[in-house]
Formats: C-alpha cells, structure tokens, sequence
C-alpha cells in the first residue's frame, strides 16, 4: 500500500534492498538519476532516509553516509578571542 505521505515530488535514488528493480539498469550502475528507479522520500532526520520503493511498496530507513555527525571531531577549533578591553 502506498504511504500517505508519498509525493512524487520528493523522490530518492536509492537501490531497492527487496526488488532490486535498479540492477541491470544501465544509467543506476553509474550512479545517475534515472527516471525509472526512484523511490519516495518520506521523511529524512539527519543523513537518515525514510524512503518507499514505488514498485514493491517496501519502506525502510536508508543510511545516506553523509550529512549530519559525518564531520570528525575538532576539525573546526573553535577560535578563542579575547575578552571585551582586552589587549590585542
């Protein structure tokens, strides 16, 4: 059954881990949008998507491997000014 809150305007292009429709197509294999292969995006909380496959009805959570917490930690210091009347 198609979830309420499926839009064909908000669409991911992920691999469908139960039909697997997107195997043998040739533009998916390079990593292209194809305009067969595309599943609805749900929801997203951070790099997590929420996404149903538009052939099968499956939905699961996809981990996109990057977005929010991909950054190591202390790559960006933060800079310590002086005080307000401080000497430079």
């Amino acid at each position: 059954m198609r979830d309420a809150q499926a839009d064909v305007a908000r669409r991911a292009w992920i691999g469908c881990p139960r039909c697997a429709d997107q195997n043998g197509c040739a533009t998916c294999s390079v990593g292209s949008t194809c305009e067969s292969h595309w599943r609805f995006l749900l929801a997203a909380e951070g790099r997590k998507l929420f996404v149903q496959c538009p052939g099968c009805w499956h939905r699961w959570w996809h981990d996109s491997g990057f977005g929010v917490g991909d950054r190591p930690h202390g790559i960006d210091p933060v800079v310590d000014f002086p005080g307000a009347g401080a000497a430079a």
